[in-house]
C-alpha cells in the first residue's frame, strides 16, 4: 500500500479549556484548586472519547484493514479509571480503509465482521458480530491466551463487503535481561517560562541501561517507558502510564514510530488555555543485526512536572524491551519514512509494509522482558 497520500488521522481531543491568567498559576492554593476542578470535569468527559486511528488507501476497492500488536509475555493493562487509554499489550483493531476524495465513507460499517487466532494444530481465539458496527478499535484479547517462542500462529478476518484477510507470524526469542547502569533526577531552569502556568523549572529524569543481542536469530527491538507516581494537583492521581522519552546516547542508531494501541494523557497549552488531550505513544526501534559487539547501551531522559506531563512525581519507571518480527519492524520503518518526508512534493511515495494479505496492516506477536527501577524517595 502506498501511504504518499495516505493520512494517519490522529484526532487529538480536546477534553477541558479553561482560560486563566499566568499570574492564577504562580499561586500554589490557586492551582491545586485549579487542577482539582479540571481533574473533575476531566474525568466526566473522558468515558466519551475514543482514538480515530484511520487507514487512507489510494485507491478502489475498499480494503479490510487489522493492526494487531501483541505481547506474549505482558498482560498489562495500563488503564487506571476513569482514564480509559485502551491501551494494552495485547491490542487488536479492524476497520475499513477509505479515501480522502470520499468522506462519506468515513461513516463505512463493518458487517458481520469476524475473526480468529489460531494455530497449526487449534484455534486459540475467535470473534463474532452480527450487527454493523463503525469499526472495532482497541479490542483486548484475553490474557490467557499463551504463545510459544518459534511456533508459527495466523490471523483470518473477514467481514461482508471486503474480501477476506489472511497474516501469519512466527514468535520471536525473548530478548535478553536490561541491565541498570544508572538514574538521575536533573533540574532544568528554562529560557522562559511555560506558555500557559509559567514555570521556570522542570524535572528530567535520566536513565542508563544496556542489553545484550540475542544473536541466534536475526533480531529485532522495540524500547517503551512507562512510570508509576502521581499529580499533587488532583484528587485522583494518575497511578500508572505510559511516558515520552528521548533518546541522548545509544551506541546503536534507531528511529522513533507510533505504537498502534497505546496513548498517553498530557496537558497542551491551545490559545494560551491548558488542556488535557490524548496523544500517541511512540518507541525507538533498533535493528539487532547493527548492535556493536551485541551489546546495546542506551541513555533515555523523560521529563515531568512541565506543564505537558501528568506526572508531578514518579515512584517507579519500567523499562519495557521487545523482540519483534521483521514484519513489524518494517511497518514500523514505513511509517516512520513517510512522517518524515510526506511534506515533501519531490519525495518517492512510500510503500507500507505489513504482512495483512489480501488488506492492509500488521499482525505481530513479541517477546519481551521489564527493568523495574524503584525510586526512593519519589523523584
Amino acid at each position: 500500500m502506498i501511504l504518499k497520500k495516505m493520512k494517519f488521522n490522529y484526532h487529538k481531543q480536546l477534553f477541558i479549556k479553561r482560560k486563566v491568567g499566568y499570574g492564577f498559576f504562580r499561586k500554589p492554593l490557586a492551582r491545586y484548586l485549579y487542577f482539582t476542578l479540571v481533574t473533575a470535569v476531566f474525568i466526566i468527559k473522558l468515558t466519551g472519547c475514543e482514538d480515530n486511528n484511520r487507514f487512507y488507501r489510494p485507491n478502489l476497492p475498499e480494503k479490510l484493514c487489522s493492526i494487531g500488536i501483541i505481547d506474549a509475555d505482558d498482560t498489562t493493562d495500563y488503564n487506571y479509571p476513569p482514564f480509559d487509554n485502551r491501551n494494552s499489550a495485547r491490542y487488536i483493531s479492524f476497520e475499513k480503509s477509505y479515501q480522502a476524495e470520499y468522506p462519506e465513507e468515513l461513516n463505512d460499517s463493518l458487517r458481520e465482521l469476524s475473526f480468529s487466532i489460531y494455530s497449526s494444530d487449534k484455534e486459540l481465539f475467535n470473534y463474532r458480530s452480527d450487527t454493523a458496527i463503525k469499526n472495532l478499535l482497541g479490542f483486548e484479547l484475553p490474557a490467557g491466551i499463551e504463545f510459544r517462542t518459534g511456533e508459527k500462529y495466523y490471523l483470518r478476518a473477514s467481514e461482508k463487503s471486503t474480501p477476506e484477510i489472511l497474516a501469519e507470524i512466527t514468535v520471536p526469542e525473548p530478548p535478553s535481561e536490561l541491565t541498570l547502569i544508572s538514574v538521575n533526577k536533573e533540574i532544568t531552569t528554562l529560557s522562559e517560562p511555560t506558555e500557559c502556568i509559567g514555570y521556570t523549572n522542570v524535572k528530567t529524569a535520566v536513565i542508563d541501561f544496556s542489553f545484550k543481542n540475542v544473536n541466534r536469530q536475526k533480531l529485532y527491538y522495540a524500547i517503551l517507558l512507562a512510570g508509576d507516581g502521581g499529580n499533587l494537583s488532583s484528587l485522583l492521581p494518575i497511578q500508572k502510564s505510559l511516558l515520552e522519552f528521548a533518546i541522548r546516547d545509544c551506541n546503536t542508531a534507531g528511529f522513533f514510530a507510533v505504537v498502534n494501541g497505546y496513548t498517553i494523557y498530557q496537558w497542551r497549552c491551545i490559545d494560551d488555555r491548558p488542556s488535557v488531550i490524548k496523544v500517541p505513544i511512540y518507541a525507538y526501534f533498533i535493528d539487532g543485526s547493527k548492535i556493536p559487539d551485541n551489546k546495546c547501551i542506551v541513555k533515555i531522559t523523560t521529563q515531568f512536572e512541565d506543564e505537558r506531563s501528568l506526572f508531578d512525581v514518579i515512584r517507579s519507571f519500567r523499562i519495557k524491551l521487545l523482540s519483534i518480527p521483521e514484519e513489524l519492524y518494517l511497518f514500523e520503518k514505513s511509517l516512520f519514512t513517510y512522517g518524515k518526508v510526506y511534506k515533501d512534493p519531490f519525495s518517492e511515495p512510500v510503500y507500507l509494509n505489513g504482512n495483512i494479505q489480501g488488506g492492509n496492516g500488521v499482525f505481530a506477536i513479541c517477546r519481551s522482558s521489564e527493568l523495574i527501577i524503584d525510586l526512593s524517595p519519589w523523584y
